[in-house]
């Protein structure tokens, strides 16, 4: 069965694009406009609805956010992002739950989910300081010292 279910997906999303990782997990690397048709499928094909997290990270030359979905295995979508045009679409239509991920992903790291509904702040203050992104690896604060709002302003 997890030998079928690996072939299955290879077969949907093309043998290159699918890598088994550690515990069985497998990740699909994708581009950005294939996001949204990547989820349709796992919804439709595999029956994988679950979005257990999206995490954000930052390559330095580019973003890339992992949507790990569970079910029967898990599945990590892995995309990639232009640095200088950080947006995703929004899953928000289809996985209700992702709308919470990608505000945090918006606040901390600055990509935009496109066609989100509610992009009010979740994961910084709402005084934070527009485009100071917590998370990106060129924001710099100083250690051991406490830092304020207005300090980053």
């Amino acid at each position: 069965m997890t030998e079928d279910f690996e072939a299955r997906l290879k077969e949907a999303f093309s043998d290159e694009k699918v890598t088994l990782g550690a515990n069985g997990r497998l990740w699909v690397t994708l581009d950005r406009k294939e996001l949204i048709p990547a989820v349709e499928m796992l919804r439709d094909k595999f029956s994988i609805r679950q979005l257990a997290v999206i995490v954000g990270e930052d390559l330095r030359d580019a973003f890339q956010c992992n949507y790990v979905f569970t079910g029967p295995r898990v599945i990590v979508l892995q995309v990639r992002i232009d640095h200088d045009n950080p947006s995703i679409p929004s899953l928000s239509q289809l996985v209700p739950g992702a709308m919470v991920y990608e505000r945090e992903i918006k606040d901390l790291f600055g990509i935009m989910p496109v066609g989100h509904p509610d992009l009010r702040r979740q994961a910084v203050p709402e005084d934070w300081p527009e485009g100071v992104y917590p998370l990106r690896k060129d924001v710099q604060f100083a250690r051991g010292e406490k830092v304020t709002v207005e300090e980053v302003k």
